[in-house]
């Protein structure tokens, strides 16, 4: 007869569509997304209504563009499953490859790109738009990741600093020409990984002393030189303007005078700040919204004024929570890694997500210019749509592989401690018992 303790038993194999091995990772990040995805539905919805009733007027579909926001959220997930499941490896051993595409992607679009915003930022694909400077942003962060991950001593060294700030400054430039806010955030986000990745002291204060000087030139030939701000070749003289009428406009209050300029070049600001103002604490309802028939882009660039007076402050603070405990949770998973490529990959993405979600909500609240950038997850699809799926499915992989180093290691501790404890006590011989005999009372 065999012995029973003997028989290994192996658990069922559960098949790939199975929830538990199809969506792994940290099951925060997964209610984080589903928040975000949740508040998008309403407000998009919501904010796309009266460019539905002009398309169904006109004989178009009601739905056009609400079904493609939910064709992009699809999609987005759809990336991030599938995101999640790719091997980290994966992405540091094709970096410069990924690189190189993005970089490509990035001059087409600047001499062949189509017009968004007075800009040429995006370019289409098999009638798909899509905007080059997204996914360049990952692909950037992704190679510095990869170039300071060394711990012999090349991450320090003055040739990675010069690799890194050379193919910073190509990325960045293009993105310039057309997109001032979103070339500054990037390079904003590769300073800050590689000062945590320990980059080249003395060349990064040198840098950041450059960078200052560079920028206080930039602002003096544009108050000293009008060509240069009047011209078309980049969008400096639109900078400059934004940034003109944000500081003349510090303090003033909203009253008459300010409504009587909301068909004029302060419509923008002046919307959204008349948003903001019918919210209260619950928000006008679902639906409700004044603004949202004034506001350029009201699904887009400024989608945290709709939101806040439908859903007024409540709403207001939901998602500024949401964002900040992403960021914690990010964090956390970054420090539980011991791959320090790992670490600086989430932390860049990280800094990505949170920083363009906080400046976008400054913006609307008029503490900071205007510079149309869209909130993370919540904002109408598109690229930026995607790539933060892509973002998502990065930090899923990250946390699932801490979580299965984890239990590899709790494992080996385990098996350690039963060959320590078999060897440190020998084995009894068994004792034998005699029979115990009758005693009389």
């Amino acid at each position: 007869m065999s012995d029973e303790s003997s028989i290994v038993r192996e658990a069922p194999t559960q098949a790939w569509w199975h929830p538990n091995r199809l969506f792994i990772g940290s099951k925060a990040i997964w209610a984080i997304m589903l928040v975000l995805m949740s508040i998008s539905l309403w407000i998009v919805f919501s904010s796309t209504s009266t460019k539905a009733f002009g398309s169904w007027a006109s004989g178009g579909g009601f739905f056009n563009m609400f079904g493609k926001h939910i064709l992009s959220m699809g999609l987005a997930i759809g990336l991030c499953v599938a995101v999640s499941h790719i091997p980290l490896r994966f992405f540091r051993k094709y970096a410069r490859l990924f690189l190189f595409f993005s970089f490509i992607l990035l001059l087409y679009v600047l001499f062949r790109g189509q017009d968004l915003n007075d800009a040429k930022r995006q370019i289409s694909l098999a009638g798909i738009s899509f905007q080059p400077s997204e996914l360049a942003r990952l692909a950037l962060i992704n190679f510095v990741a990869t170039q300071l991950r060394f711990k012999d001593g090349r991450h320090a060294s003055a040739r990675n600093f010069w690799v890194i700030f050379i193919t910073t400054g190509l990325f960045c430039l293009p993105i310039f020409l057309e997109n001032i806010s979103t070339a500054l955030i990037l390079a904003s986000v590769v300073f800050c990984i590689s000062y945590i990745g320990g980059a080249n002291r003395k060349m990064m204060r040198r840098l950041l002393l450059g960078g200052l000087g560079a920028l206080a030139l930039v602002i003096m030939l544009l108050v000293l030189v009008p060509s240069i701000r009047e011209g078309g070749v980049t969008r400096l003289g639109t900078g400059y303007a934004r940034i003109e009428r944000f500081i003349t406009q510090v303090g003033a209050p909203i009253n008459s005078d300010t409504y009587s300029d909301i068909d004029g070049k302060d419509l923008q600001i002046v919307s959204s700040q008349r948003a903001i103002a019918n919210s209260h604490l619950l928000g006008v309802g679902f639906g409700k919204s004044e603004m949202r028939n004034l506001l350029p882009e009201p699904y887009s660039d400024f989608v945290f004024s709709i939101l806040v007076e439908e859903g007024g402050i409540a709403a207001a603070i939901l998602v500024v929570l949401t964002y900040l405990a992403l960021f914690f949770i990010i964090g956390g998973i970054g420090r539980r890694t011991n791959s320090v490529y790992q670490t600086l990959l989430v932390q860049g993405i990280g800094l990505i997500i949170t920083l363009q979600a906080f400046l976008h909500m400054l913006i609307c609240v008029n503490l900071f210019p205007i510079t149309g950038q869209n909130l993370p997850f919540i904002s109408r699809g598109g690229s930026s749509y995607l790539v933060t799926g892509i973002y998502f499915g990065i930090l899923l992989a990250v946390s699932h592989d801490n979580k299965r180093k984890e239990e590899e290691r709790i494992a080996k501790a385990g098996g350690l401690n039963q060959i320590v404890a078999t060897e440190a006590i020998p084995e009894m011989p068994p004792i034998e018992s005699e029979p115990i005999e009758n005693v009389e009372p």
